[in-house]
């Protein structure tokens, strides 16, 4: 079998998570670098707030539009080459942020990072998990999940307060040159650190025709959304997985964009290393919490529903009360509650999404659950900016997160038992073919 062989101590194991730990830890890292100085460049660059909305409304749909097709690109092509060119491009996007000197640059800018971003949704997921299910069949995806949200929260953690630091002293563009610098450093071990141990397959070499290999690439593409459409059309609990994953990341996201604005007004301004401690706090204790789920999911798979509605109902009062707060000593920690609660849900979605996800279409297939969080959260904002809500006005819009986040978690776990209980048998199968006949990365071998 392709890729390194499973050892006794678990050593392949062990690297293939740590390779997916520190790469998880670096894309998020270079996002959260912007996390609390982005709407503030564009504002000082002459954006206006209406605008600010239209502009990140925009690149939502825009990477709604581009989901589907990077997640093709990462199934026929490869889960490697798909990372680095998400890398690549986030950090051209990112130097244009830091030399704008006008608005039409900053947009540029923004919308070209918005372009990389979906090249590494689903490709890092999809390539660990392959891996890892070849290495040790009865590894956990649940553990793998918990501790990629840790490696998440770290990234979010130092990169929130290191982005925050730059712009309190050094500018509020100097954060996008540490963004750009860590999608740099990521491509860079990307392209080092997930390099294929197998040879290349006869014709996709230097001298393969080129006819040949554009049609065998055409021919792998066709396959993966095939694959999607099969496994959506004959597997309602998947489907049901992939919308309520979606709508949770939509319920999440909504806040996100308006968080900035209103702490500042709430808390009177002038401090960006406050507004990073608000917004990270919550990360930082949510990681011993993320070990707790990781153990106790791996001993009880049933626990992965309770925790699911229990995280859930608690994000949601935790964001309603944030909402409905006047005071800062009140609304940012109940803030930094909704961050610590929400995220707990993510861990156990994912594993069983994969679980049920056929291997061979696996970027594509999460690429997918993308598109659909992309596309609603865009369609959201645009609704804000036909409604002329600003972005310090947050209690209708929080109010209705909190109620959304409540209402799909319990239908998630609903579905995370039915998913237990009716596990489809071609996973095995289709994980199998991947082991054997594709490469280490994920690609289909022409």
């Amino acid at each position: 079998m392709k890729g390194g062989p499973t050892t006794p101590d678990g050593t392949a194991r062990r690297a293939t998570v740590r390779l997916y730990l520190l790469l998880t830890g670096l894309d998020f890292f270079g996002d959260m670098c912007l996390t609390v100085t982005s709407v503030l460049l564009l504002g000082e660059r002459g954006l206006s707030s209406s605008t600010i909305i239209w502009l990140i409304a925009s690149v939502w749909l825009l990477e709604a539009l581009l989901e589907v097709p990077t997640g093709v690109f990462a199934d026929a092509i490869g889960r490697r080459a798909s990372v680095v060119v998400g890398f690549a491009v986030r950090a051209v996007g990112y130097g244009m942020l830091f030399f704008s000197a006008d608005p039409a640059v900053a947009v540029a800018g923004t919308i070209v990072a918005a372009v990389g971003t979906p090249f590494a949704s689903g490709s890092l997921d999809a390539w660990a998990v392959d891996r890892l299910q070849r290495e040790d069949p009865s590894a956990s995806l649940d553990a793998l999940f918990a501790r990629g949200r840790m490696a998440e929260n770290a990234g979010i953690v130092t990169g929130t307060v290191a982005g925050a630091a730059a712009g309190q002293f050094l500018g509020l563009a100097v954060p996008q040159l540490l963004a750009g610098s860590a999608c740099l450093a990521g491509a860079a071990c990307t392209t080092v650190l997930l390099r294929s141990r197998t040879p290349v397959a006869d014709g996709a070499g230097a001298g393969a025709d080129p006819a040949g290999v554009r049609r065998e690439l055409a021919a792998a593409s066709l396959e993966a959304l095939r694959g999607c459409r099969r496994a959506l059309g004959t597997d309602r609990v998947l489907t049901g997985l992939l919308l309520c994953a979606a709508a949770l990341c939509l319920f999440r996201g909504l806040p996100g964009v308006q968080w900035t604005v209103h702490f500042d007004v709430l808390t009177g301004g002038g401090s960006l290393i406050a507004l990073a401690a608000a917004r990270c706090t919550g990360d930082l204790l949510q990681i011993p919490l993320l070990e707790v789920v990781a153990r106790k999911v791996r001993h009880d798979p049933g626990a992965r529903a309770r925790i699911i509605v229990l995280a859930a109902v608690a994000a949601g009062l935790f964001l309603g009360g944030s909402a409905l707060a006047s005071s800062g000593w009140v609304g940012v920690p109940l803030y930094i509650g909704f961050v610590m609660a929400g995220s707990l849900c993510m861990p156990g979605l994912k594993a069983a999404l994969n679980e049920r996800v056929p291997a061979r279409s696996r970027a594509t297939m999460l690429s997918a659950g993308g598109l659909f969080n992309s596309l609603a959260t865009g369609l959201g904002l645009y609704v804000m900016g036909g409604l002329g809500i600003g972005l310090a006005d947050v209690t209708g819009v929080w109010t209705t997160a909190a109620a959304g986040t409540t209402l799909f978690a319990a239908l998630a776990a609903w579905f995370c038992v039915r998913s237990l209980r009716t596990p489809p048998a071609r996973v095995a199968v289709d994980s199998h073919v991947v082991g054997e006949a594709a490469e280490e990365d994920g690609a289909r071998v022409p």
